[in-house]
């Protein structure tokens, strides 16, 4: 079955280029553009569906606070992943057309909210009326050193795979809104050198462990008994159902005392799950292979 990588795979073969100044294309959680002596501008774009993203209606309906803020959220999450800091964000949005003003103001209220408590600041957007169910985007801009900037291309066989938090039950446990996303320690991480790859997980542990290897041109055996799990969640949840928004991370065999001695976030929890390889694929502790399960936007 065709996924969601395999239809950007296509459409980044069809592409022509890209200018010099284009440092990271597309494929990674932002593309980076030179921008200054030493400085890299760091652009993403996420989108939040209602009833995808977020209950649209009924009883059981997502505050649209909470809506708002994951739109902004999931930005800072990709923000996060390279190591850099948040900056300015545009905001486009197409909601149901019967969508009273106040719940449109509710949703606008989130996204404004955390985007102060990030220093992040809204400088535009467009609007639209849908017959059809809301879909909202969001265009994020950011900044980090060019010698700093973290991709997902960059471990190593050797490289031990840590991650911050903890994994699964996001739905149940309303994580998937009211997650903190990880740009002070992703960074830290950049400015102290102690990461080869990184990104974050959006889709699931499994799938997106995935991804870095397959940018990295390693393998990885994983530790699935010490996967951290988030309330009730099984090591299947854990590994596959995504929205944790946690970040996974390539750190050289030298470097892990370094990191593991000077971790400054008390409340994020660190842990080191597995070690990369020069074996292709995903094998557990055990030498099972494990598929790269998770979330997929063209599996409905």
């Amino acid at each position: 079955m065709r996924t969601e990588d395999d239809f950007f795979a296509d459409l980044f073969r069809r592409l022509p280029g890209f200018p010099a100044e284009v440092v990271i294309p597309p494929g990674d959680d932002c593309a980076a553009i030179a921008w200054g002596e030493n400085r890299l501008l760091l652009l993403a774009v996420d989108q939040v569906v209602g009833d995808r993203h977020y209950i649209s209606r009924g009883e059981q309906a997502t505050p649209p606070q909470l809506a708002g803020r994951k739109l902004l959220a999931r930005n800072l999450s990709d923000i996060a992943a390279m190591g850099g800091k948040p900056t300015l964000c545009l905001l486009a949005g197409a909601f149901a057309k019967d969508r009273d003003e106040g719940w449109l103001q509710e949703f606008y209220d989130g996204i404004i909210a955390l985007a102060a408590e990030y220093s992040v600041s809204l400088i535009g957007g467009d609007y639209a009326a849908t017959p059809h169910d809301d879909v909202a985007s969001l265009t994020i801009l950011g900044e980090v050193a060019a010698d700093q900037v973290i991709s997902r291309s960059g471990a190593r066989p050797g490289d031990q795979l840590f991650a911050t938090g903890c994994f699964g039950d996001s739905f149940a446990t309303q994580h998937h809104l009211l997650f903190t996303p990880r740009c002070a320690e992703g960074q830290w991480l950049a400015q102290q050198r102690l990461a080869r790859a990184m990104m974050d997980v959006s889709d699931g542990l499994l799938c997106d462990s995935a991804r870095i290897c397959a940018a990295s041109h390693v393998g990885l055996t994983l530790d699935l008994e010490a996967v951290p799990r988030r309330g009730n969640a099984t090591i299947e949840q854990a590994c596959g159902d995504g929205e944790d928004f946690e970040l996974i991370f390539a750190v050289p065999p030298e470097c892990v005392p370094v990191l593991t001695a000077n971790w400054p976030f008390a409340d994020t929890p660190l842990t080191r799950l597995g070690e990369f390889t020069t074996t292709p694929g995903m094998r557990d502790s055990a030498g099972r292979k494990l598929a790269a399960t998770g979330w997929d936007h063209f599996v409905f």
